[in-house]
């Protein structure tokens, strides 16, 4: 009898060690998804998005609405370098061996742009202020590309940038261009005038930084304009823009 009891003992010790290591193996494997997935940053995309639901709700709005609490996201599209000027930014690695290394470098920037319309209510929420005459511009993400990719490609079209959000699917039934901007062709494409981009002519030149912005002009009467999403040269952000105020933090 003593025997037998020792026996279950032993059987028993075994099945909690066996259960510590699946436990820690778990545990091993839920840290590497935190940091590979970066749940930091989608968590900021998150609270901005509550946060310009919340002050789109009329009551709020009534009374300067509720705060919003959106925060700039500083992306490196990296080729195998780091970005100088970014060095606290998340990090998309692109293959520069791949034959569509450029479409890979396009579609970190069109996630970034579908990211930012999503934060701030994809054109149905009106997050502005009643009574006010201010121009709010949101610079959701500031990218920077590095020196292997400057190299690669030193410049990329709107036209070919365009062309990409047309013909690749964001999601099964839609594509980036109609996510961002409700048409089909880039031809009916509209710019609101604040941004100043040309289509057709403009490039993206991988040796600067650029901004990533939406944002909406407030009218007394309430018939606010709500802009869509924009990239343009970080460095000219204040000569392109209208005057106006930032809600987004750095």
């Amino acid at each position: 009898m003593v025997k037998i009891m020792e026996n279950k003992k032993g059987e028993l010790t075994t099945t909690q060690l066996v259960t510590i290591i699946v436990l820690i193996v778990s545990f091993i494997i839920i840290l590497f998804l935190i940091f590979r997935l970066n749940p930091g940053e989608q968590s900021n995309k998150e609270i901005c998005h509550n946060s310009v639901v919340l002050r789109g709700n009329l009551v709020l709005r009534a009374t300067s609405g509720g705060p919003l609490d959106c925060r700039t996201n500083y992306l490196c599209i990296s080729g195998g370098d780091d970005c100088e000027n970014l060095a606290s930014a998340s990090k998309v690695e692109v293959n520069l061996n791949n034959k569509d290394s450029e479409n890979e470098i396009i579609e970190a920037v069109a996630k970034e742009m579908a990211d930012c319309w999503y934060m701030f209510g994809e054109g149905k929420v009106n997050y502005g202020e009643i009574g006010s005459s201010t121009i709010k511009y949101a610079i959701c993400s500031v990218v920077e590309f590095d020196e292997k990719i400057q190299k690669k490609y030193p410049e990329i079209t709107y036209a070919e940038f365009y062309d990409y959000l047309r013909k690749t699917q964001k999601q099964s039934s839609q594509s980036y261009l109609n996510y961002l901007y409700g048409v089909n062709d880039v031809n009916f494409v509209i710019v609101n005038s604040q941004f100043k981009i040309n289509v057709n002519n403009d490039k993206i030149m991988t040796n600067e930084k650029y901004s990533i912005i939406t944002g909406i002009d407030d009218n007394p009467i309430d018939s606010d304009i709500i802009f869509k999403v924009y990239i343009i040269p970080t460095s000219e952000t204040s000569s392109r823009l209208d005057e106006g105020e930032f809600i987004t933090k750095a």
